[in-house]
């Protein structure tokens, strides 16, 4: 008796087609991981609003404030030049001196501004406008900003 032979024949176009998919899938995962890899490190500041006082020492500051949060949720490090408020009359508020900016960001880090809402207020009725969004600034001229209604407090 004869053993059992097993005659596999690989022909050209089994390993062109071969080589075709293995490139393609290549090809397609390297453009996803490169998509990946530039969300990732690209610069993101994430704007936050939130009210309070101020305390120094042992003393309490009565006014009631409006604090702008900064905080580089990317891994690039970025540079905050300015930070206001876009008004729905299409002006700015700036605030001319800022207690922190400029400041360069690194990945985690945060800055805090704070603005007198009385003053804000005060300002937006004169103006007979109101807020549309609060944002800081990049050095590259970038905007980062997140949506605000001034309320009665």
């Amino acid at each position: 008796m004869n053993p059992a032979v097993i005659k596999i024949e690989i022909s050209a176009d089994i390993i062109a087609w071969y080589g075709a998919v293995v490139a393609t899938i290549s090809l397609i995962s390297s453009i996803i991981l490169g998509a990946i890899t530039l969300l990732r490190d690209r610069a993101s500041i994430k704007v936050k609003i939130s009210h309070g006082f101020l305390i120094y020492g042992n003393q309490v500051d009565k006014n009631l404030y409006i604090f702008l949060e900064a905080v580089n949720k990317g891994r690039r490090p970025v540079t905050l030049k300015s930070a206001g408020f876009n008004l729905k009359n299409g002006h700015n508020i700036v605030f001319a001196k800022p207690k922190e900016l400029p400041i360069e960001l690194t990945e985690g880090k945060s800055c805090q501004e704070w603005f007198s809402k009385k003053k804000i207020k005060q300002d937006c009725q004169k103006m007979k406008t109101t807020i549309k969004y609060a944002w800081f600034k990049d050095a590259t001229g970038r905007v980062y900003k997140k949506k605000y209604k001034l309320k009665d407090a």
